[in-house]
């Protein structure tokens, strides 16, 4: 068996001690060779030790272990993390997951557990060596043809290139006198499944194939074409795509086409596929990402607001499951058009989703925050939390209220969220969120509250506006009026106001002074 070594880094010193004493290392092939107080102890622990696993906290003075994940995954990416974390650092725990560390553990926790995430990082650790010698043997076996590729791997897979590597250019230049690059990237892959895509793109390179020259460096495949057209291209990559999952059923494919160039433009082409991969995100399970989705549809601020959790969650608590499915639809609808970079879109997903589910234990939330996180697709990830929101609504639904008083308590969230929006009406709510005609909103409105819709909605705006005079002592009379809902008519306003307080607007401030005198 082999001896896997591990670092332990927590800054509070009984817990360290505690899980160095307690957790049987020897008897899981593991050797403890060091323990660190603090993140930055740790990193310089990890640089002269070099750890196969590192089993740390989270949070913790002088460097986070946000930051200590950070840099050794940057050095050395195969290094495995455990992440002990507390209830409340649940934001961290997610951002450790970010960096591809799929072990966690809350606290407090016991050394059955501890043990238990090691033994999972030992299989990875096991399954790593037996694909590195696998393919090890296979780059002796075929050394012909993986050395008649390797200029392009050493070019671009293997970055960067050293200066003194330029005499790998020639033969690249031999490539066809125009050309595109096919990208192809894997979540993870078994030793065996690495060894199929190198025997496919072996079969489908060189003199009278689909492939010009290829590479395979780690979890990525490159390919030249001679340029034909973007069409001839998108079919050469769907054609090594359905060889790919024909060999190696179940691989998690992000596939990219470049833009066509010269070879001496093979770095802007390598670094165009890479950008459209990145954009990939937004595409169907095994879809080919070109330009098109080079640029985002709309600009940044046309993100949703993760907001809509909330309106998500009340709306579950009543019962108004139709309402949650809505609100959720039109959220993906946007972040689809919006076409953020793929961290902004999680992170807006993670805010989505950790409100809507804010009554889920902290455990089962980073369990499924884990599974959202390994989803390839922004349509994958729909769907996933689709059913999440099904199977909340099943849980709220025996203490579900009668669907009119649902109705009427989701358009007073809508009225509080859209208070100060001026289009704000019945027609507005039963056309854009409830789908409903507006005089039956009125009437179920009035029955369940006793109270019109335009007078409750008046009547929180102009509280609204008492509460911004009393606190913006110095905005004017006009800005008050447009951010309590009344829009830009300060006339109006100041009708209503009286109407409702005795006094105008004007007169309320010098009354508020008055008493703080």
């Amino acid at each position: 068996m082999h001896i896997y070594n591990i670092l332990l880094v927590d800054d509070e010193r009984i817990i360290r001690e505690a899980i160095a004493r307690t957790v049987d290392w020897e008897g899981l092939g593991l050797a403890l060779i060091g323990t660190a107080a603090d993140g930055l102890q740790a990193w310089e622990q990890i640089e002269a030790l070099r750890p196969d696993i590192i089993l740390t906290d989270i949070k913790m003075p002088r460097m986070s272990g946000l930051e200590l994940i950070r840099r050794t995954k940057e050095q050395w990416p195969e290094t495995r993390f455990a992440v002990l974390s507390g209830y409340d650092e649940f934001d961290l725990a997610v951002g450790a997951m970010n960096h591809g560390v799929k072990h966690y553990l809350l606290k407090p926790c016991d050394e059955q557990e501890i043990e238990g995430a090691l033994r999972e990082i030992i299989r990875e650790l096991d399954e790593l060596r037996r694909r590195n010698e696998l393919l090890a043997a296979a780059r002796q076996a075929s050394d012909g043809w993986l050395t008649e590729r390797e200029p392009l791997l050493a070019l671009l897979l293997e970055e960067p290139l050293a200066p003194n590597k330029a005499e790998l250019l020639r033969p690249v230049r031999q490539l066809e006198s125009k050309l595109r690059l096919i990208f192809v990237q894997w979540e993870t892959a078994t030793a065996c499944q690495e060894l199929r895509v190198r025997e496919v793109a072996a079969a489908q390179s060189g003199a009278g194939r689909p492939l010009g020259q290829s590479a395979v460096a780690g979890n990525r495949l490159l390919a030249s074409v001679a340029d034909a057209g973007l069409a001839p291209s998108v079919a050469a990559a769907e054609r090594l795509r359905d060889e790919l999952l024909s060999r190696c059923p179940g691989l998690r494919l992000t596939l990219a086409v470049s833009d066509a160039g010269p070879p001496d433009a093979l770095a802007r082409l390598y670094k165009d596929a890479l950008a459209y991969a990145a954009r990939a995100f937004y595409l169907g399970a095994g879809r080919i990402a070109t330009s098109e989705l080079a640029e985002p549809a709309l600009a940044a601020a046309a993100a949703p607001e993760a907001a809509r959790g909330e309106l998500i969650a009340a709306a579950l608590r009543t019962g108004d499951i139709e309402g949650a499915r809505y609100e959720l639809a039109a959220f993906f609808r946007a972040l689809a058009a919006a076409r953020c970079d793929r961290p902004t879109s999680l992170s807006l997903i993670l805010q989505l989703m950790t409100a809507m589910l804010k009554e889920t234990p902290p455990e089962e939330l980073l369990r499924k925050t884990a599974q959202l996180l390994s989803l390839p697709t922004l349509g994958d990830i729909e769907s996933y939390i689709a059913a999440e929101l099904e199977s909340e609504g099943r849980r709220f639904e025996a203490s579900t209220m009668h669907k009119g008083t649902a109705v009427v308590l989701r358009m007073k969230r809508l009225i509080a969220y859209y208070l100060t929006h001026e289009e704000l009406s019945l027609q507005w709510l039963g056309q854009h969120h409830l789908f409903m005609n507006a005089e039956y909103l009125g009437r179920l409105f009035r029955k369940e509250t006793n109270e019109k819709f335009s007078l409750y909605l008046t009547r929180l705006r102009i509280e609204r506006a008492k509460e911004l005079i009393a606190i913006e002592t110095e905005s004017k009379i006009y800005e008050i009026a447009e951010r309590s809902g009344f829009g830009g008519d300060q006339q109006y306003f100041g009708n209503v106001f009286k109407k409702y307080t005795g006094y105008s607007p004007l007169e309320y401030r010098k009354s508020l002074a008055g008493q703080q005198r």
